[in-house]
């Protein structure tokens, strides 16, 4: 009896594998994509939160908006196993340059606004990664620290000396946020 129960288990574990796979694969796209949506939320509502029309920007309020995105990036990160990573043309810190092939995607997202986000297949090493891309967009709040060059807050300056993060206005393509996970 024992034998064919656990035949049976073998046979059934055969058969519903590539559908628990599958289920599998979508639970992780679909929190992919709820990751990318959760950061881009975050940002926009603490900054219109903690930033005011014509504040005085100071590293305080750059760790209340930026600081604290960052800190839930790296909790979603350790918990459900992406690579979350902020991609930009007009990066502040190097960390976050635009490779090519992500320039490309982040002209695609500047000309076609109609797109809320993108998946492909990334390859690296010789493994393959399911990759989601969300752009991100300026907001009048995001102004006080990447408006006018002369006008970024001395902190800034100082703590990033080669900032290229500036001059952008209100709807302006800042970047994307893109989450990254293992094919397999």
């Amino acid at each position: 009896m024992q034998v064919i129960i656990i035949f049976t288990m073998f046979i059934l574990s055969i058969f519903t594998y590539p559908a628990h796979a599958g289920d599998e694969m979508g639970a992780k796209k679909a929190g992919a994509v709820s990751a990318a949506e959760e950061i881009i939320q975050m940002r926009s509502t603490l900054a219109r939160n903690f930033i005011k029309p014509d504040m005085e920007i100071t590293e305080e309020t750059f760790k209340n908006v930026c600081g604290a995105v960052a800190k839930r990036v790296k909790e979603i990160m350790e918990k459900d196993g992406y690579k979350i990573r902020h991609a930009s043309a007009k990066y502040r810190n190097s960390v976050n340059a635009a490779t090519p092939e992500e320039i490309s995607i982040l002209e695609t997202f500047d000309r076609n606004r109609e797109i809320k986000g993108q998946w492909d297949i990334a390859e690296t090493d010789g493994k393959k990664f399911q990759r989601y891309m969300k752009p991100i967009f300026v907001e009048d709040a995001c102004l006080a620290c990447h408006g006018p060059k002369d006008k970024r807050p001395q902190f800034i300056i100082d703590k990033y000396p080669e900032d290229r993060a500036f001059d952008f206005k209100t709807g302006d393509l800042r970047g994307m946020v893109e989450v990254i996970f293992p094919e397999n």
